[in-house]
């Protein structure tokens, strides 16, 4: 299923290395998988942090490492919940890993720039469920997706508020974050939106 607002998410990036993964009997590799050193990526983000990412749709060109990119992340699977202060903006490490090695899944602070999809079911069955599509803006020049799907006995429980809307302060825990597209042209600043 293609993401509604492909052309919404930009992560200014430094490619630093491919790892071309396991090679399949039909010649192509098995989730390769790229390090990236994001940049203008929330005030949170210390420098130098790395992200590993897996390229499970086979995106990347191993030609580029070195060059400044931008990447199309999607953040998949993951939980989410309202931010509690002080508010934060960026990637941390998460409870498992370290700031020194490259980030394979870690804490993401942002806000949400708009909800695209926000369908809670809640008949036939004795718990919520929640499936939904987010842009979110981790700093004025730096925006990714989510789209995920949770359950609960109640959700506003376990996101903290009934629906979340442009504007909140979200937490994103536990995501596999998916490479949707890698381009070299840079110089395209995100439309600004009035949040931050």
């Amino acid at each position: 299923m293609r993401f509604k607002a492909l052309d919404r998410l930009y992560l200014r990036c430094r490619y630093d290395r491919f790892i071309p993964g396991a090679l399949h009997k039909d010649g192509r590799r098995y989730l390769p998988q790229i390090v990236v050193t994001p940049l203008d990526a929330g005030t949170d983000t210390a420098a130098g942090t790395r992200l590993w990412l897996v390229d499970r749709h086979h995106r990347v060109d191993p030609t580029l490492v070195g060059q400044i990119i931008n990447v199309r992340l999607l953040c998949a699977l993951s939980s989410i919940r309202m931010q509690v202060p002080p508010l934060r903006a960026g990637f941390i490490p998460s409870p498992t890993e370290t700031a020194t090695a490259p980030l394979s899944e870690p804490v993401i602070y942002g806000q949400v720039a708009d909800v695209l999809t926000w369908e809670v079911q809640r008949e036939h069955l004795p718990f919520e469920t929640l499936y939904t599509e987010l842009v979110i803006r981790l700093s004025e020049r730096a925006t990714i997706g989510l789209r995920t799907t949770l359950s609960a006995p109640r959700i506003v429980d376990l996101i903290g508020c009934a629906e979340l809307l442009a504007g909140h302060r979200i937490e994103i825990q536990r995501s596999r974050v998916d490479i949707l597209a890698l381009e070299t042209d840079c110089t395209e600043p995100v439309p600004a939106t009035g949040l931050y």
